[in-house]
């Protein structure tokens, strides 16, 4: 159940493709053996388990795009882009270890052969409904992972979430429970509304140096830069070489007689058989009146008979009898030598045989139809073949090149110029830009996590060889390295301006919605005290939770509030999208079970029961934390708060 259902996620994350790919959404650590790391790439350590840099960093690169692409245009990258946001993720990283070593400890574990059978129906993976272990290479590669580190998450993500879904499966919630869910679900409330903007291009004051100054040095943690690198490299591409020769005719004539069984559909013939059994042990006799039997067979099929009954009552073929003793299209090199000889000499105008003798008995055959051999012969398949062969010595010609880049770097570490000379390839470079990546090669996770290195940021060394596809690679150097700083005033001072005069105008507007409703309160009219303002009063006699007007952010502010006495409104001041609301509350009516609305009990219950199993599951997930030895090194994750 487990593996099934994180096959169903991957069927969803994989076609955004995969997998951004596997934009596979797994935060998966403790796989010390397969991501190199010493202990200053280690960015927590849970139990003695250390989940390094490059494995959160992929992980939380994962996230991120999965998240640009849920949001679309909505997306804030300077929200993902924090010390908060990294945090938050390393939480849930920390939390899925100390799941998957609880699950460890009580024995679970995932069976080979039902990983391997679960990858194989992953469509991402898959050409025409059918696994393609080529496909499933390059998506991988694509995403910076090779076969074993994909394999070896997948069955940490499935072993980490059975505690969880096992506490989910059997959680269930009462009546009761899902009555009272429901109510609250399904609840309305009536109020009316008034809606104070909070206007900053309203604010004219004029900010002196100390007020600015002191609002500064109290957000300052606000105005952090990130850590950023500038890197030049070179980049082997394949695509970039001179096209490759044609091979000699000969060549490809050669290669169409290995490979023709890929372009040719031999003839196949359909045929039927009346089987008589001998054993191969039989004496003499036997084999005679088996054949005799045969031949009395074959003259009745000759003479008009139907054969299909023949077969039905006659045959002791087991598997064909019952079908009137069809065997489907069949092709050279199946059958018995003997059998097949038949086959072929029958024709469509005399397709009924004499007894044929195998080692399971006596046949008789009817040849019921021909489907003539097709496909594509030598010039038809000619291109084909041409252009795999250029394209096998195009691969060819890059993994020399590619040896050769890493012989001339492993040589001199600390410089690109003399690969550059010698392979004829432009020393490109590309930056500034953070752990969270930038645009061109900086956008591959796997040169971000060869970039942000101990061996390359640290060391000054060039990187390894970096495989971005079959037929594209790239070796790099830190050619700038800025590192986390507070910025200074005079960096920021317009930010500071803007978010001084927001937080003024959203004052000014608590302010005068706190004047309005005390107004209001007092015994005045509000349409009168919104009018004098300039406002409009909204009527909404029956809000749900989803309700948009008149401000989202008030509405879910509005669901927040006690219910109002049964003699009195409610009088308040809520926040809402840009500024304040005011806000006077008249009837909260709880929602009913409706079983024809689609959300009746059983719905709620099942709701609720996951409700309750979250909630199960969060206090496991603290009485792991409670007893866990956990660290975290903030200052390795790239950035401040």
């Amino acid at each position: 159940m487990v593996l099934q259902s994180i096959r169903d996620r991957l069927t969803g994350v994989l076609a955004f493709v995969i997998l951004g790919l596997l934009v596979i959404p797994f935060a998966f650590v403790g796989v010390n053996e397969y991501f190199s790391s010493g202990s200053l790439n280690q960015v927590a350590l849970v139990n003695d388990e250390e989940i390094t840099f490059d494995q959160f960093n992929q992980s939380f690169l994962n996230y991120r795009r999965q998240r640009q692409q849920q949001l679309g245009a909505a997306f804030d990258p300077e929200a993902f882009d924090g010390l908060i946001a990294r945090l938050e993720h390393l939480d849930r990283m920390i939390d899925e270890e100390l799941l998957r070593q609880a699950a460890v400890a009580l024995g679970y574990d995932v069976d080979n052969t039902l990983l391997a059978e679960q990858i194989r129906t992953i469509p991402a993976f898959q050409v025409d409904g059918v696994f393609n272990s080529d496909v499933y290479q390059a998506r991988l590669l694509a995403e910076g992972l090779t076969i074993s580190q994909f394999e070896q998450q997948l069955r940490q993500a499935a072993i980490m979430e059975t505690l969880p879904r096992g506490i989910l499966e059997s959680s269930f919630a009462t009546p009761l429970e899902a009555e009272r869910l429901i109510g609250l679900l399904q609840q309305q409330r009536g109020f009316d509304a008034v809606t104070v903007p909070a206007d900053p291009a309203s604010i004219d004051t004029e900010f002196s140096d100390d007020e600015i100054a002191g609002w500064f040095a109290d957000n300052q943690q606000r105005f952090m830069t990130e850590e950023q690198l500038t890197i030049e490299y070179l980049e082997l591409n394949a695509d970039r070489f001179p096209p490759a020769e044609a091979p000699d005719e000969a060549v490809l004539q050669a290669s169409y007689e290995a490979q023709k069984g890929r372009f040719l559909v031999p003839e196949q013939r359909e045929v039927s058989h009346i089987l008589i059994e001998v054993p191969a042990t039989a004496s003499s006799t036997e084999l005679e009146q088996g054949r005799l039997e045969a031949e009395v067979l074959s003259q009745r099929a000759k003479a008009g008979e139907d054969f299909a009954t023949l077969a039905m009552d006659n045959s002791e073929d087991i598997g064909s009898a019952s079908a009137g003793g069809s065997l489907g299209l069949l092709e050279q090199g199946i059958m018995p030598e003997a059998f097949e000889a038949a086959v072929y000499d029958l024709t469509l105008a005399d397709p009924i045989s004499e007894p044929i003798q195998t080692g399971f008995g006596w046949h008789v055959i009817l040849l019921t139809g021909i489907e003539p051999a097709s496909g594509m012969d030598f010039e038809a398949a000619r291109e084909v073949l041409l252009e795999e062969a250029q394209q096998e010595q195009a691969e060819r010609q890059f993994l020399e090149f590619a040896d050769r880049l890493v012989d001339i770097v492993y040589e001199d570490p600390t410089t690109l110029e003399a690969a550059s000379l010698d392979l004829e390839l432009d020393i490109q470079t590309e930056g500034p830009f953070t752990r969270a990546g930038g645009f061109g090669v900086s956008a591959e996770p796997a040169v971000l996590s060869a970039a942000f290195s101990d061996l390359v940021l640290e060391q000054g060394s060039a990187s390894d060889l970096i495989e971005l596809s079959p037929t594209r690679a790239v070796v790099l150097r830190v050619l700038e390295h800025e590192p986390v700083r507070a910025q200074t005033l005079d960096e920021v001072r317009d930010q500071v301006l803007a978010l001084l005069r927001q937080e003024r105008a959203e004052a000014l507007a608590r302010a005068q919605a706190d004047s309005m409703l005390a107004r209001v309160a007092a015994g005045e009219e509000l349409a009168a005290v919104a009018e004098e303002a300039g406002l409009i009063v909204v009527n909404v006699a029956a809000a749900r939770r989803q309700t948009m007007s008149p401000d989202p952010v008030a509405v879910q502010n509005v669901f927040k509030l006690p219910r109002p006495a049964e003699d009195s409104p409610g009088y308040h001041v809520v926040d809402a999208a840009n500024g304040s609301a005011l806000i006077i509350l008249r009837s909260v009516t709880d929602g009913e079970v409706d079983e024809a609305s689609g959300f009746g009990s059983a719905q709620a219950g099942q709701m609720m029961g996951t409700v309750v199993g979250s909630v199960e599951s969060n206090a496991l997930i603290q009485q792991l934390r409670e007893a866990a030895s956990v660290s975290i090194f903030e200052d390795r994750l790239g950035v401040s708060r």
